[in-house]
């Protein structure tokens, strides 16, 4: 990873550590993690009107060329979700995409495991210091959005909120 790219990760990873929200943050690098970036992951206890512990993960993605910076927020909100609960969340979480203003909910292929995913395009044309401030911006948002869904997501996946009753929360 490029040096500038492992810096802003840097920043991020300082910020978070000073959040006492935030439980830990710490980078991994592509070779510990056998992927092809470096990665920040914090893991964020108490989380939503659920008091859930989730885990956000954010990198730049391993994209050619370096007039755009892609950086990724992935957060994984529930795990070892029922299999009778996919197709009911699965339906819930497509509704509730439409409305979202930034970022999506997503099931892993196994439909096991509900996160929330961003991607944000930074020009990379920017000095540090506006990057910077469009990454934290991008960390912060893709952590308050889910917020505000999460539990009757929670709901709908352990079968206490029916499907119709989901729905009936969504706007329009």
């Amino acid at each position: 990873m490029s040096d500038r790219k492992i810096a802003l990760l840097e920043r991020l990873e300082a910020f978070f550590g000073n959040d006492e929200a935030v439980e830990e943050a710490t980078i991994f690098t592509g070779e510990e993690l056998g992927t092809p970036m470096d990665v920040l992951r914090v893991l964020v206890p108490d989380y939503g009107a659920g008091l859930l512990d989730i885990l956000a993960e954010y990198s730049f993605l391993p994209v050619e060329g370096e007039e755009v910076l892609y950086f990724s927020s992935v957060l994984t909100l529930l795990i070892n979700i029922p299999e009778g609960a996919v197709p009911a969340l699965s339906i819930a979480i497509s509704k509730l995409n439409f409305f979202l203003p930034y970022g999506n909910f997503c099931l892993s292929k196994d439909g096991t495991v509900l996160v929330f995913k961003t991607v944000t395009a930074l020009r990379s044309d920017h000095d540090d210091e506006k990057l910077y401030e469009d990454i934290e911006l991008s960390a912060d948002t893709a952590l308050l959005i889910p917020e505000n869904y999460l539990y009757l997501l929670q709901q709908v996946a352990d079968g206490t909120l029916l499907l119709k009753d989901f729905l009936e929360t969504l706007p329009g």
